[in-house]
């Protein structure tokens, strides 16, 4: 029988074979922060107390999240001299996903007349995926035992990789200070993408040689400027190359429009307030340098003899040039959707003291194959005059160990904020699966007596709710 341990080098093969061609969430401590400003990034119901919102040029707001939904790299490196493939396989969903993401809002305004609120940003945003599946895990680490005879499918193994612009225009109306309700609509013009679709493989052991034979379809679609020489029937991976790029035109490339939509509601219902938002519910067309490659396959591996122990050299020669047969893509052109990850938030507040509440969050990010959902719970000051704070703990990616914090800071007419879900991932990084930060200045202008605050939130502008007068 074929050692189980053959069978790693192959499904990393496989894996490295899907990834070669490939290469944010917001925060949840802000989400219950009701009194910063940069909440209604993340329910477009808040408004600001004051006339005037205005986001420092590029400083505004700032986001930067890397996460894991499977191991951290402790897991990986818990043992100098090998890797605990079992333990890390038993820690694995059926899904997991490797997530960066990069957001920075350029120009922030908002304007409060009356009841209604207006909000306008534009902001650039940069997120990328690995998403693996625990069936190609399982196979590294227990071999092909359980697959003798019978044919195993595998799917969920890709990546999806994404830059864009977003231009939003928002209102939020107020109803007598218990029912607030925000819509937000967004035009995105993309500007790169990497996505892949399919990638089923298909594995089976010959029950009479012990073979492994394999079978896989998958396709990648890309808006790159890429070269691609050759044959559109067959074009070898290897010879494909990023071209030059103009810097300006690729900013400003007006080709891949795209909308999505945010929507959020409050309500006040005396010491509880319940919070509600859909984010980027939403779509991206790709039309400009747009490159669709697909690959059928299969390979059989006949495991390992004597003489390619003898003879290693000779014997990565002959899986290589397997691969390389099998590898030549068809390529195309043509125009691709893809559609925005969407998020829910739901949440609420139970008011403790005056200056105090507590906040539960339940969170989902909808990702391919599979939702991600997370649980936030957390302690929220309300109504202090130069400051809000927020004490988070959250259960997500399969980790229990996040601890978060949000500071809010007011002087005069600017404020100032820094926020991150999970604090241990600044000293230890090594021992967390998520790590992300958020901060940014912005300036409040216009804080008349008659923007004053309402019941379920706070200090747009900095003075004591509980004197007529404003306090400098």
């Amino acid at each position: 029988m074929m050692a189980k341990r053959h069978i790693v080098g192959f499904s990393i093969g496989l894996a490295l074979m899907s990834f070669i061609p490939a290469m944010a969430q917001q925060s949840r401590t802000l989400f219950l922060m009701h009194e910063l400003p940069q909440s209604a990034y993340v329910n477009p119901a808040i408004q600001p107390k004051c006339k005037w919102f205005i986001g420092l040029p590029a400083l505004s707001s700032l986001y930067a999240n890397v996460s894991s939904t499977g191991v951290s790299y402790n897991d990986l490196s818990r043992n100098e001299e090998y890797i605990d493939g079992e333990a890390i396989a038993r820690k694995l969903h059926s899904i997991d996903y490797l997530t960066s993401e990069l957001h920075l809002n350029l120009i922030s305004l908002g304007y409060k007349r009356k009841d209604f609120y207006y909000f306008f940003n534009i902001a650039e945003k940069a997120d990328a995926k690995v998403f693996y599946p625990r069936s190609i895990v399982n196979l590294a680490v227990y071999g092909n035992d359980d697959i003798v005879g019978e044919k195993m499918f595998t799917k969920g193994l890709g990546a999806y990789g994404i830059h864009y612009r977003e231009y939003s225009l928002g209102i939020a109306q107020d109803f007598e200070s218990y029912f607030l309700w925000g819509l937000r609509a967004k035009l995105l013009f993309g500007k790169a993408n990497l996505t892949t679709r399919h990638g089923a493989i298909s594995l089976m052991t010959d029950r009479h040689t012990y073979d492994l034979l394999s079978e896989w379809s998958y396709q990648i679609n890309t808006s790159l400027p890429l070269e691609v020489p050759g044959h559109s029937n067959r074009i070898d991976i290897e010879n494909i190359s990023l071209a030059e790029i103009n810097p300006t035109q690729y900013l400003m490339n007006p080709n891949n429009p795209g909308f999505a939509i945010d929507y959020g509601l409050v309500y006040v219902a005396d010491a509880l307030t319940w919070s509600a938002s859909i984010l980027d519910f939403g779509f991206i067309a790709w039309r400009s340098d747009t490159h669709i490659f697909k690959n059928n396959g299969s390979l059989a591996f006949n495991g390992i003899t004597v003489d390619d122990i003898l003879n290693p050299g000779e014997f990565l020669e002959m899986v290589r040039d397997s691969l390389n047969n099998q590898l030549p893509v068809r390529h195309s052109q043509g125009t691709y959707l893809t559609m925005l990850p969407t998020i829910v938030n739901v949440g609420a507040t139970y008011e403790l003291h005056p200056n105090l509440n507590a906040g539960v969050l339940m969170r989902t990010e909808f990702y391919p194959r599979r939702p991600v959902p997370s649980l936030t719970l957390s302690i929220n000051t309300m109504h202090l005059k130069y400051f809000t704070g927020s004490l988070s703990y959250s259960i997500m990616n399969g980790s229990f160990n996040n601890l978060g914090i949000g500071l809010g800071f007011g002087f005069q007419n600017m404020g100032f904020h820094v926020i991150s879900d999970n604090i241990p991932a600044f000293f230890i990084p090594h021992k967390v699966q998520t790590g992300n930060v958020r901060f940014g200045i912005h300036l409040l202008l216009g804080c008349s007596e008659r923007f004053k605050r309402l019941p379920y939130k706070g200090p747009g502008c900095y003075w004591d709710p509980h004197n007529k007068e404003r306090k400098k």
